[in-house]
């Protein structure tokens, strides 16, 4: 998999192919020959009901969330706190604000499968992030009150915010947006996720056409009977990492 940060100005040329393929105009990019096989129950994938089923995501020590998650800029994708874009997905762009309580910075990891939820009342996508980010957070400083704050206004957290640009799950909802609300879910342990991921260990994913073919796979899993012999050989022709 590829570890670095995807720069979303790289794909903004493929925005629209990314948009509509998490949307109920769009494909994931077919035609395709599907193999036998079971179309199954997976709760918070395609329109299954339910929440994923998975791991709990664990944070090391002295680091927290320091709010909820939500939507990032439309336009560019990051979160506007100079902390470049981590992932090569382009339908759901979340921000992830994170507090550090240790007193030194603290190296994290973002494991692939991490499923973010959408907590809006609107058809919005859930996401999964298929690369594994490491990411250093820095201790959590303390800033002045605001522009409008007068000199007994006290201080104010400055988070550290990961923009986190994740997969999408639900084929005929809407892509992310900004402000959008969400929540972190659990790490998926469904069977054939994991076998996508196996699949992509030692693979870069370097183009919009590459991060088609993750995209998918990911649809071909969540919305009809899992991967095929054709997302194989398309996986198999990815470039090394």
């Amino acid at each position: 998999m590829a570890h670095a940060a995807w720069k979303w100005m790289v794909v903004v040329a493929g925005v629209g192919a990314g948009v509509l393929a998490c949307s109920e105009n769009g494909g994931g990019g077919g035609p395709f020959t599907f193999d036998a096989g079971v179309n199954k129950e997976r709760p918070g994938f395609g329109e299954d009901p339910g929440q994923p089923v998975g791991n709990r995501f664990i944070f090391p020590s002295g680091i927290e969330l320091a709010g909820d998650p939500y939507g990032a800029s439309d336009a560019d994708g990051d979160c506007g706190n100079g902390v470049a874009p981590q992932g090569t997905g382009q339908g759901v762009l979340v921000c992830v604000p994170l507090r550090n309580l240790s007193g030194a910075p603290v190296t994290m990891t973002f494991e692939p499968a991490l499923v973010m939820l959408s907590t809006s009342a609107s058809r919005y996508q859930n996401g999964m992030l298929m690369d594994r980010i490491r990411i250093t957070i820095p201790p959590t400083g303390i800033g002045p009150g605001g522009v409008d704050a007068g000199p007994d206004a006290g201080t104010e957290e400055k988070p550290f915010i990961v923009p986190l640009h994740m997969y999408c799950l639900n084929e005929k909802r809407a892509p992310s947006e900004q402000g959008v609300p969400y929540a972190l879910g659990p790490v998926s342990t469904d069977p054939d996720i994991l076998a996508l991921l196996r699949l992509l260990q030692g693979k870069a994913i370097k183009s919009q056409d590459d991060i088609t073919v993750v995209q998918d796979a990911l649809y071909n899993i969540t919305e009809y009977t899992g991967l095929t012999s054709e997302d194989e050989r398309r996986i198999g022709n990815l470039p090394k990492g």
